[in-house]
C-alpha cells in the first residue's frame, strides 16, 4: 500500500541581504544578548553618575554656605578692626588731652599761697591801696607807709620767699601829706613790681 504525503513541505524563511550583509547567517540570539550587555550597563552607569552628581552638588552647596558664612565673619572682623582703630585713635586723643591737662596743672596759677605770704609780711605801719597780678604773672603793689624803713623791710621779706626769686623792686616812692582822721599826716607813698617765678612755696 502506497501512502502519499500530500502536504507541502514548509520552506524556511529566507531573509534578504541588506547592504551586503546576509541576514540569514546572523545569530540574532547573540545580537540580543550583546544589545542587553551594551545598554544595561549604560543605564546603571547613568544612574550611578546621576547619584555622584547629586552628591557633588550637595557638597558644593554646603561649601558655598560655609564660604558665605566665612565671608560674613570676615566682614564682621573687618568692622571690629575699624572699631578697634577708632578706639585706638580715641585713646591717642585722650592721651593728648591728658598731656595738655598735665601741662595746665604745671602752670596752674593759683595765687592763694602768694597772697597769704604777702599778707603775713606786711608791717604794722604799711598798707596797700592796690594789688594786681596780670596774665604775664607780674605783680604790682601800691600803697603807703609811715616810714621808708617799713617799705624796705616788706620788700626784703617778700623777696626772701620762693615765689618771686628776688624780683621785687621799688618803682616809685615819694613823701605825701594827706588828711587822715582829721589830722594832716605825712607818709611814704610807694609802688613796687615783681615777677612771680612759681606758685608753689616748695619749689625754688
Amino acid at each position: 500500500m502506497i501512502e502519499l504525503n500530500l502536504l507541502e513541505k514548509k520552506q524556511p524563511l529566507k531573509l534578504p541581504v541588506v547592504l551586503g550583509v546576509d541576514l540569514n547567517v546572523l545569530n540574532f540570539k547573540m545580537l540580543i544578548i550583546a544589545a542587553i550587555l551594551f545598554y544595561v550597563p549604560e543605564i546603571y552607569l547613568k544612574s550611578y553618575l546621576e547619584e555622584q552628581i547629586a552628591g557633588e552638588t550637595t557638597n558644593l552647596q554646603q561649601m558655598t554656605e560655609e564660604s558665605l558664612k566665612i565671608t560674613s565673619e570676615i566682614s564682621k572682623d573687618s568692622n571690629v578692626k575699624t572699631q578697634l582703630e577708632a578706639y585706638n585713635a580715641q585713646v591717642e586723643k585722650l592721651k593728648s588731652r591728658s598731656s595738655q591737662v598735665d601741662e595746665i596743672l604745671k602752670i596752674k596759677t593759683n595765687p592763694k599761697k602768694i597772697l597769704e605770704k604777702i599778707a603775713r609780711s606786711i608791717p604794722e605801719d604799711l598798707w596797700f591801696d592796690k594789688l594786681s597780678i596780670n596774665y604775664d604773672k607780674e605783680l604790682l603793689i601800691s600803697g603807703g607807709a609811715f616810714s621808708a624803713r617799713d617799705i624796705g623791710d616788706f620788700i626784703t621779706i617778700v623777696n626772701d620767699s620762693p615765689f618771686f626769686g628776688n624780683s621785687i623792686t621799688p618803682t616809685k616812692q615819694e613823701n605825701k601829706k594827706e588828711m587822715m582822721d582829721g589830722v594832716n599826716t605825712n607818709y611814704e607813698y610807694f609802688e613796687i613790681k615783681g615777677k612771680i617765678k612759681n606758685f608753689d612755696m616748695r619749689s625754688r
